[in-house]
Parts: structure tokens; C-alpha cells; sequence
């Protein structure tokens, strides 16, 4: 089985061990991540927008239904 490679809209595992989604691709390796809102860290994180590289993310745990390239 080949491992993914990350794409907008993919809900990924960091190598921090985060769960986040990838809502904007900026680049071919950054991204723009949506920790959530379920807390106050990750909704400051959020916010912040600050981008995440593709080196960050540890694997791709969901990929919805209409986006495979």
C-alpha cells in the first residue's frame, strides 16, 4: 500500500501527534491547518493561521470522497 501524500481538505496526524484538517493549500508543501474549536489552544491555534509543511505531517488519516488526485 503506497502512502498518501497530503492534500487540501485531508484530515492528517501531525508528528506532534495532532489530529488536523488541511484547508488551504498554499503551496506544493504548506498548508493552512484547522486544529478545531473544541478547545481554547486549539482555537488560538487556528486562528493564528500559521501554515504547516508537508515535513510536519505524519500520515493522512481521511480523505473525502471526490478529492483523490
Amino acid at each position: 500500500m503506497s502512502k498518501l501524500i497530503p492534500q487540501e481538505y485531508d484530515e492528517v496526524i501531525l508528528k506532534t501527534g495532532e489530529k488536523v484538517c488541511l484547508m488551504d493549500q498554499l503551496d506544493e508543501t504548506h498548508f493552512l491547518p484547522d486544529y478545531g474549536v473544541e478547545t481554547p489552544e486549539q482555537e488560538e491555534k487556528t486562528m493564528a493561521m500559521m501554515p504547516i509543511s508537508i515535513d510536519d505531517i505524519e500520515k493522512v488519516v481521511y480523505r473525502p470522497k471526490g478529492t483523490l488526485k
